[in-house]
């Protein structure tokens, strides 16, 4: 009886082993808080909650973890952010239209995933190789837009997209998808930061619930097998670029709301490595097929509280915050690796038995 106790202890461990790593970066926190003269409370945690990173990164760390359960990857996100925001902000300021601006946030990131999936599983193109070209296009076609389109409907200089002022839907687009928020427990939670965790609780259903989310997971274990079981492998593999482009247009729409503008020179640096290390923190396996969905909320949450800690340390320089982000996600890699391995070797060594007198 206590070895199942402790066998279900191990695999309840094992299987959700991104709420201990999440716990222990916010002991981190608290110890950096109190470093500082300040006393570590709940409202921490709910500012990480409502963090700008949180939701934005967050969404779009969704769809990254379908593309490497799969056993791909996607490094165009953080480029077709800055796009479809472009694409976004324009046709907002032509139409002043909410729904329709989101609408169209919607269709510009399924057509640039498509665009990555129609390459990536049909064209036979390595997705790293494809999604490294595409990371490359699409911010240099944001850069040529910005530039050549006429300031009327870019809504700012030759730098930047903005939603214009002008439109009467500007405040109540703001205050909902920017800056609205709505006291849980006495702590402002954002409206974002809600939508964020409905579409966790909705890929979480999908993925455990669904067929489409069980042949995802078998195209990631092995996709021979599961193109012999009767699943289309090839369909598999492009539509997670498309759900990841919808997520990327839900990103998009909240990013221009929140902050209102988008520079495509400067936005989005860097966002495909951070989805990446909020899904790797979650649990999600680089090599496919393995990982709970669940475990991206907490994984964006652990990325959110790592960036804060290492922003409130007035030693390090702004040049070396990189360093350290880069380290956490090497070290949580090596983990991933080198846990099976180590598991193996113990489990090779011989057990001595316990009599009880």
């Amino acid at each position: 009886m206590a070895e199942n106790k402790t066998n279900w202890l191990g695999t309840s461990v094992k299987n959700h082993s991104y709420v201990l790593v999440f716990l222990l970066i916010l002991v981190v926190y608290g110890i950096t808080i109190s470093l500082t003269g300040k006393q570590f409370s709940v409202g921490h945690v709910s500012s990480i909650l409502s963090a700008q990173n949180t939701v934005i990164v967050g969404s779009m760390a969704i769809g990254m973890a379908l593309v490497i359960i799969t056993g791909q990857i996607d490094l165009s996100v953080g480029s077709a952010l800055v796009l479809t925001s472009g694409v976004t902000a324009c046709v907002f300021n032509m139409t002043g239209n909410p729904l329709l601006t989101l609408l169209s946030a919607l269709a510009c990131g399924a057509l640039l995933g498509a665009f990555n999936g129609v390459l990536a599983a049909y064209a036979n193109i390595p997705p790293f190789i494809v999604t490294l070209g595409t990371m490359l296009i699409y911010r240099s076609l944001a850069l040529w837009a910005v530039r050549e389109i006429p300031q009327e409907i870019t809504g700012s200089g030759s730098s930047q997209f903005a939603l214009s002022r002008d439109q009467e839907a500007y405040e109540a687009m703001r205050n909902v998808f920017g800056t609205g928020s709505i006291k849980i427990l006495g702590f402002p939670i954002s409206f974002t930061t809600i939508l964020f965790v409905l579409l966790i609780a909705l890929f979480v259903v999908i993925c455990q619930k669904t067929k489409y989310g069980k042949a995802v997971y078998a195209v990631g274990s092995n996709a021979k097998a599961a193109g012999l079981a009767g699943i289309r492998v090839k369909r598999i593999q492009a539509s997670v670029f498309i759900v990841t482009g919808l997520l990327v247009g839900i990103a998009s729409f909240i990013q221009v709301c929140k902050i209102g503008n988008i520079t495509p020179a400067s936005s989005g640096r860097s966002f495909e490595m951070y989805a990446i290390a909020a899904v790797v923190l979650g649990g999600i396996a680089m090599a496919g097929g393995r990982g709970n969905m669940l475990g991206v909320l907490f994984g964006a949450l652990s990325y959110t509280a790592i960036d804060i800690i290492i922003v409130s340390i007035p030693a390090l320089s702004v040049d070396i915050q990189d360093t350290f982000q880069g380290l956490v996600l090497i070290l949580v890699i090596l983990m991933q690796s080198a846990g099976p391995i180590l598991r193996q070797k113990f489990a090779r060594l011989p057990r001595v038995a316990v009599r009880a007198d």
